[in-house]
């Protein structure tokens, strides 16, 4: 149906001030039925005495809706496109980040009519001093080592969020941009991902990408007095499970090797993925000696070592309860919470072939034992 020159511009005065109301928008966020959806939402800008003709047909065709400022708290951006000047967002309301990864949280809203119908999009400049908290820990990681598990610990109280792996930041970091921008940018992107919306306000932690180890400096000029840690683990057993099953980091068309100071590889074998490997680990031992706010954490001491040193690192002094919901946290399998955990070290060890093992010789072992070295020290599992 083809709508007239005031139908079009009744509809979109409607859309344009649901995007701002926050609570209507979360009136309407968990109806997932276009039919339903469409009458709730004709109802409402009755309501309101207005009138949204042709939102059946709007909502099928999943039209952008272009927009200066950056929409209020409670929605997130969900993809940052600097060659694009462009961010697109999405309404999650109230509802907490409860997936172990950003990008599995999503899904669970992005095909809701809601944001279907208000597919909002506004350039990079809406992020630019924009409000939001800073985060009160970063957590730098080699990959394979238990940083899923600490991001579900950290967030497991109902006063945190966790910001896992959030392709935004990733889309910032690695944008070809000016630094100065690209400081701002960052800052900005995290400040939308964390501002209060009634869902984890009290605290915010980054969990980064693994290759965000070689972009320090970015972070702390971002945010110069956040705490960090890197989380590491035997080399042998990280080895074993990229063979299993390889990081993207791994896969030099999805993350190029220049990221890495690499040189594209003739093939991505054990002995690229332990260059890798050691890339990460040298720059998080270089930003550990000249940086005040670090911590060096081995798997081996989890998930003890996040009550005796991670949290006091990060100035939290959890009461009864948060402790509580984080020792259950560790007791699920972070990538698959339908499973309790089980430890697979000893599996993975069985695992390590010559490959493996010449390639851990040759660049990860002597780094391994740096980083223990440096690290101070531990705390037990148990």
């Amino acid at each position: 149906m083809q709508l007239t020159a005031d139908a079009t511009r009744d509809l979109d005065a409607f859309m344009a001030r649901l995007a701002e109301d926050v609570g209507a928008c979360a009136g309407l966020a968990d109806l997932f039925r276009d039919e339903e959806f469409a009458r709730e939402a004709q109802a409402l800008a009755a309501g309101w005495g207005m009138a949204a003709p042709g939102l059946a047909e709007r909502l099928a065709r999943r039209s952008v809706v272009a927009r200066p400022a950056a929409p209020p708290a409670g929605w997130l951006p969900v993809a940052v496109s600097p060659g694009e000047d462009a961010v697109d967002w999405a309404f999650f309301g109230g509802r907490r980040l409860e997936e172990s990864f950003f990008g599995e949280s999503v899904p669970k809203v992005w095909s809701a009519p809601l944001n279907r119908l208000l597919r909002l999009r506004t350039p990079l400049s809406a992020l630019e001093g924009l409000a939001g908290p800073a985060p009160d820990g970063l957590v730098f990681h080699m990959s394979r080592c238990g940083s899923t598990l600490l991001g579900r610990m950290l967030g497991a109280p109902t006063g945190a969020t966790v910001l896992s792996e959030a392709a935004p930041i990733d889309h910032v970091v690695r944008g070809d941009l000016p630094r100065d921008r690209k400081v701002a940018l960052l800052r900005g992107v995290v400040a939308a991902l964390g501002r209060a919306r009634g869902a984890g306000d009290e605290r915010l932690f980054l969990k980064l990408d693994c290759w965000h180890a070689l972009d320090f400096d970015l972070f702390r000029e971002a945010f110069p007095t956040t705490p960090w840690l890197h989380l590491y683990r035997s080399p042998a057993e990280v080895m074993v499970s990229h063979a299993r099953s390889p990081g993207m980091q791994m896969v030099p068309q999805v993350v190029a090797p220049a990221v890495f100071g690499l040189a594209e590889p003739a093939t991505p074998d054990a002995d690229y993925q332990a260059a890798v490997l050691a890339a990460i680990g040298e720059a998080m031992l270089a930003a550990f000696a000249a940086d005040g706010t670090g911590l060096l954490v081995s798997y081996e001491t989890l998930p003890g070592a996040v009550a005796g040193r991670v949290l006091p690192h990060f100035g939290w002094a959890p009461d009864a309860l948060e402790h509580e919901v984080m020792t259950a946290a560790a007791a699920i399998d972070a990538k698959a919470p339908e499973r309790a955990f089980a430890p697979d070290g000893a599996a993975k060890r069985a695992e390590v072939d010559p490959a493996i093992r010449a390639a851990c010789a040759a660049r990860l072992d002597g780094l391994h034992a740096r980083l223990e070295a440096a690290g101070g020290p531990s705390t037990s599992s148990g």
